[in-house]
């Protein structure tokens, strides 16, 4: 089967367009909560507006600093920026992966990979839907050498 690019020397990251798609995703409960705050009074309102740009802030910065690698033995997911994370996962005990796309993903040419093991699941969102298809064939793949 042909691939679209070499996994072996390649890291995923979220497109400019899927971050925004979580931004969008990220700033919904906070459209939907900020006008009840602003009828408690107009200091509440503003203050948990700010608040939630803040997150949503939080959500852009996150997803900027979102990198997954595959090589031979491990996917390794690296996340942070003030407290960075390292997570290595060893590709035999993956056992499935998922991929979903909304329609404000579609628009953006991105999609969300679900990645499930036993005891813990990893979320890769905003990823172009050719480097998710790639990582999720490459995954279960089992015994054959797909790289």
């Amino acid at each position: 089967m042909e691939q679209l690019f070499d996994l072996a020397g390649s890291a995923s990251t979220p497109t400019p367009r899927g971050r925004a798609v979580l931004c969008v995703w990220a700033a919904l409960p906070g459209l939907i909560a900020a006008p009840f705050l602003f009828w408690q009074g107009l200091g509440w309102g503003f203050g948990f507006c700010a608040l939630w740009c803040g997150v949503v802030f939080g959500v852009w910065v996150r997803s900027c600093s979102l990198v997954a690698t595959l090589d031979d033995c491990t996917l390794t997911l690296y996340m942070g920026v003030a407290f960075p994370v390292e997570r290595v996962i060893p590709r035999n005990s993956i056992t499935s992966t998922l991929i979903f796309r909304t329609p404000l993903l579609r628009l953006a040419g991105a999609c969300v990979l679900v990645i499930f093991t036993p005891g813990m699941w990893a979320i890769l969102p905003g990823i172009p839907l050719q480097e998710a298809d790639a990582i999720g064939e490459a995954l279960l793949a089992g015994g054959e050498d797909v790289l």
